[in-house]
């Protein structure tokens, strides 16, 4: 026989297959990718659940309001901002509890349930006398442009 041959070992034979494959390192890697995406779906489910709900249309009236706001159209927007302001009401509080008030009790139940202490009484008369006022009356911007700010911060 060849001696060359004769030196030849045997293969011994393969390592076992480890029952984790893949690094420390790679599972680490794995894991984090896992949470980043749940994350991610996470926050674009909680964005469309905003999207569908009363307060996002709210805020996207009030940002059409505001944008569309003139001296021409002053008036109008007041009475549109007063229809805004009761419909938001009948969301966030029971409809026996805010739907029958009128004139100055609804303005002090306004500044009574305002988060944010705006004072309804003083500011929000235009609320209250805008719709019944002659058409040739004088509807401040400003006063709108407040009350506006206001109610974005009820919804919130």
């Amino acid at each position: 026989m060849n001696p060359l041959l004769e030196k030849l070992h045997d293969i011994e034979g393969l390592d076992l297959i480890s029952a984790w494959p893949f690094s420390f390192a790679l599972w680490a890697v794995i894991a984090a990718a896992i949470i980043l995406f749940s994350t991610g779906i996470y926050f674009i489910i909680r964005r469309i659940i905003f999207i569908r709900s009363w307060k996002y249309d709210t805020f996207q009236k009030l940002d059409g309001l505001e944008k569309n706001l003139s001296e021409l159209t002053a008036r109008e927007s007041a009475m549109t901002l007063s229809e805004y302001v009761r419909r938001i009401a009948l969301k966030r509080f029971a409809r026996k509890e805010c739907a029958g008030l009128v004139g100055q009790s609804w303005l002090q139940w306004l500044s009574k349930h305002d988060p944010k202490n705006f004072d309804w009484e003083k500011k929000g008369t235009l609320l209250i006398e805008v719709p019944y006022s002659p058409e040739s009356s004088e509807v401040s911007t400003h006063e709108i442009k407040d009350l506006i700010g206001a109610l974005r911060e009820w919804v919130e």
